[in-house]
């Protein structure tokens, strides 16, 4: 049986024009991530300085939800702001990037992932320490970066550097016939999402089932956490 074959003819793909847009696709998709996690992460620590319960707080637990969001947070967010200004800078003077370039860049928002994951799942067994409508609402940011993030991540495992995608991971929602693209690994990961878990995306190589059961399993996670602040807020609220 034949896998799925890229949208994009091969020579387009290969050529200067191609090569450029692909780079900016990857690269849009890498500054939005970087602003919903500036954006979560600063709520976080606005709502840390603000709370005299994380200054009350001395279990390792706090101690280090705190050194993350308000000391790793703010240098991180520096430095990978300049690294996006000079990728912006390269791709307007049509220079060609490393791959690495951009895989760095991935690499750093995978930790972010589970750091990110880490936090949200904890801090619910911590309700003092974050009021129930601010761990929501980080909630409500997470979700876009992390249907973003796996989106990126599948592409890349499935995409980059591959004849043919399909050798991973299989895409249920493409139309065979049309073939696949960049765009479909972020649609699929959000057609997951938005479809309560209904999988539109299977493991084929070992790698790739793996890769699944780790994406169903936080995004299982999530549901839970999400279900459980919406019923401390209703109790609050009640």
């Amino acid at each position: 049986m034949l896998g799925p074959v890229r949208r994009e003819p091969v020579a387009a793909s290969e050529g200067s024009q191609g090569l450029r847009r692909d780079q900016i696709l990857e690269f849009t998709v890498l500054v939005v991530l970087y602003l919903l996690q500036m954006v979560n992460a600063e709520m976080l620590r606005r709502a840390i300085r603000a709370h005299a319960a994380w200054q009350r707080n001395h279990s390792l637990l706090a101690r280090l939800v705190a050194f993350i969001t308000d000391t790793v947070h703010p240098w991180a967010m520096l430095l990978i702001g300049l690294w996006l200004l000079l990728l912006a800078a390269a791709i307007l003077l049509r220079r060609r990037l490393p791959r690495w370039s951009f895989d760095a860049l991935g690499l750093w928002f995978a930790i972010r992932l589970v750091l990110e994951f880490l936090i949200i799942n904890v801090l619910v067994f911590e309700p003092a320490l974050v009021a129930p409508g601010v761990l929501l609402g980080q909630i409500v940011l997470y979700l876009p970066f992390f249907v973003l993030s796996w989106g990126w991540f599948l592409h890349r495992i499935d995409w980059v550097g591959r004849p043919s995608p399909g050798e991973m991971v299989h895409l249920l929602d493409t139309d065979p016939s049309r073939g696949v693209s960049r765009f479909d690994y972020f649609h699929s990961a959000i057609n997951t999402l938005l479809n309560k878990g209904k999988p539109t995306i299977i493991g084929v190589s070992r790698t790739g089932r793996i890769a699944m059961l780790i994406f169903n399993g936080m995004l299982l996670c999530l549901y839970t956490v999400a279900f459980a602040r919406i019923l401390q807020l209703t109790r609050a609220v009640f």
